[in-house]
């Protein structure tokens, strides 16, 4: 691969991934000290419960949530940015949460640049007007929508209704300091919503991987974004309560949100934002619409790069070797011939009397590049038939309009010509991977509103979960009371113990571990340090080498091979005070009992709290 000769990337935000993360957030936000904080969201998220979420998870540390702005509308607009930037001031807020789609989130963005520099937000349109060293209000964000990925981009797109144009704001400093994903946010979201937002990050990803500026570290990012949506929009949108489904829309919406940030959008959004503009069609929606009518007419100028997204997609195509030596070794040729190329020539030119000689055989594939280029070519063409079935599946789903008409434009195109020239006045179309060109903006919008298509049907492969279970991360408050507790885990580390493969490798640890365990609380200590291998159920007098302290629910988990010790070192799920890299040592030695606890707890009448799969 041919290096672009100049790129930039950089991810100043920090990530903070999952369930119930919201549930543990007092140590990410301590960096902050003592905040006054605006929460800028919308009236249904305050009626759906994610507010009420975010309340509790702030309400015992250092930041005070002191206003909250609940009248952003799903297109925000500048005197939406206006109204929230005065009650900010008002309060005398120095720091800024963001709880919503990206309407909310962009809201936040250009209503920090009010806050901070005064006057009307028509005087901060541009990029990059802010110097380097100008810095404004630290913000917060938690996005409720796998969309937009505004929680790690620079852009806000805020609606000017009275000239039906969206303004675009760029500044470095509108990166927040902390982006939390937690999929309990998303499962309000109703399906028709659930599949513009997963579209609309699906086209970010598509859109960063096929446009001008692309660079190794988005490409990285978009396939794997396009792999995360495309593999999981449609279980989410018909399982609304699949929490592994709506972390991995989360997660590819900020990996997308990511690429794009830094490799831009093209036609696509030109196109949506014009549609936004002019006719206010929900931006997920139009992108959903225009994508594969665009990735058509971008066919000729980047076939290759099509092709990777229809594998990245799961598209099933014969796999192209690109030397022809490698085709003939791989006896894969004649496949790709039946199923794609010419067969009959092809199969003439190998098995020809004149070419049974390898070396002349390959020197006549070397004459056949047309095969590869050919298979290429309806790869890519699959991808984009694979984006219209995805959009006939989610109107099965969610009732997702499937052309213009039905997403509300009743005028018959009477403002075509002013949505095209919106269009080509677009910003995004300048990074388009071929020149964009008005009569084809014309003709898709046309198709798009004339066109008739039906809904899908989804079956049983199609919702197939890409991980294990479909609610979430099991089971929750597995020991009712201390006693409970005590009966399962203090007997199982005494049968830890009496393990030939498990006791005399602890004992031979000579550690003491501590572990202190909350929710219900109790105390048990595994001693190896004395003659024998002992284990104590609450006070100890000795001094341990490390305590570790964690929930019990975690527990359970790791016993069970579920949870990551090391992952929840990081997460603050488990605090650890001692010699911790001495203890990480005793987790091979640990690892029989993965297998060991499940059993134990069948054995002992606790069948009941085994976590299956």
């Amino acid at each position: 691969m041919i290096l672009p000769e100049y790129f930039e990337f950089s991810m100043p935000t920090k990530i903070i991934y999952g369930i119930d993360a919201l549930d543990n957030i007092q140590a990410a936000v301590q960096q902050f000290g003592k905040r006054r904080a605006i929460l800028v969201t919308d009236k249904i998220l305050v009626q759906a419960g994610p507010v009420e979420m975010v309340e509790k998870g702030f309400a015992s540390g250092p930041i005070k949530i002191v206003c909250m702005f609940t009248d952003v509308p799903p297109n925000s607009d500048v005197e939406t940015v206006s109204q929230c930037a005065t009650l900010a001031k008002k309060h005398k807020c120095d720091l800024i949460i963001a709880l919503g789609g990206g309407s909310v989130i962009d809201t936040a963005k250009a209503a920090n640049l009010l806050i901070v520099k005064g006057g009307k937000l028509a005087d901060h349109l541009g990029a990059y007007l802010l110097d380097r060293d100008e810095t404004l209000l630290p913000s917060i964000v938690i996005p409720t929508t796998a969309g937009t990925g505004s929680e790690v981009t620079k852009v806000a797109v805020i609606a000017d209704p009275d000239n039906d144009v969206k303004l675009p704001f760029t500044e470095d400093q509108f990166l927040p300091q902390i982006a939390i994903l937690d999929p309990r946010v998303t499962q309000t979201m109703p399906g028709k919503l659930t599949a513009a937002t997963g579209m609309d990050a699906l086209t970010h990803a598509i859109e960063a991987y096929v446009d001008k500026e692309w660079s190794p570290a988005t490409d990285a990012l978009a396939l794997h974004a396009i792999r995360q949506i495309s593999s999981n929009i449609l279980l989410a949108c018909a399982h609304p309560d699949n929490l592994q489904a709506r972390g991995a829309m989360l997660c590819g919406s900020f990996l997308a949100g990511l690429a794009f940030s830094h490799s831009m959008v093209g036609m696509v959004h030109g196109i949506a934002h014009a549609l936004g503009g002019v006719y206010h069609i929900p931006h997920g929606l139009a992108n959903a619409l225009v994508l594969p009518e665009v990735m058509e007419y971008n066919m000729d100028a980047c076939t290759e790069r099509y092709a990777a997204v229809a594998e990245a997609l799961g598209v099933n195509f014969p796999e192209v070797i690109h030397q022809s030596q490698s085709l003939l070794q791989s006896d894969r040729l004649m496949s790709i011939a039946d199923h794609f190329a010419p067969a009959k020539f092809v199969k003439t030119v190998l098995q020809g009397p004149s070419q049974k000689a390898y070396g002349v055989a390959s020197k006549a594939l070397d004459n056949l590049t047309f095969v590869d280029e050919w298979v290429r070519k309806q790869a890519a063409r699959a991808g984009i038939d694979h984006i219209r079935n995805l959009n006939r599946k989610l109107a099965f789903l969610t009732g997702m309009p499937l052309n213009l008409k039905d997403a509300g434009i009743s005028d018959n195109l009477d403002k075509l010509d002013q949505t095209a020239d919106t269009a080509m006045q677009d910003g995004a179309m300048l990074y388009n991977p071929r020149e964009p060109q008005r009569d084809a903006v014309v003709r898709i919008l046309y198709k798009l509103y004339t066109t008739q298509v039906k809904p899908l049907p989804v079956n049983n492969e199609d919702l197939h979960p890409p991980g294990e279970g479909r609610k979430g991360d099991g089971k929750r408050n597995i020991f009712k009371d201390t006693d409970m507790l005590y009966a399962v885990l203090f007997e199982f580390y005494k049968r830890l113990k009496e393990d030939p493969s498990i006791g005399p490798a602890l004992k031979k640890s000579n550690m003491c571990i501590q572990f202190v365990y909350l929710n219900p609380s109790a105390v048990i200590t595994i001693n190896a340090k004395t003659d024998e291998l002992n284990i104590y159920k609450g006070e100890f007098d000795g001094a341990p080498d490390v305590t570790m302290t964690m929930d019990a629910d975690f527990a359970h988990k790791f016993w069970h091979g579920k949870a990551n010790l090391v992952s929840a070192l990081t997460r603050r799920q488990v605090k650890a005070k001692g010699n911790v890299p001495q203890t990480m040592k005793l987790l091979p030695i640990l690892k029989p009992a993965y297998e060991l606890y499940p059993r134990f707890l069948r054995e002992n009448g606790f069948a009941d709290l085994v976590i299956d799969g």
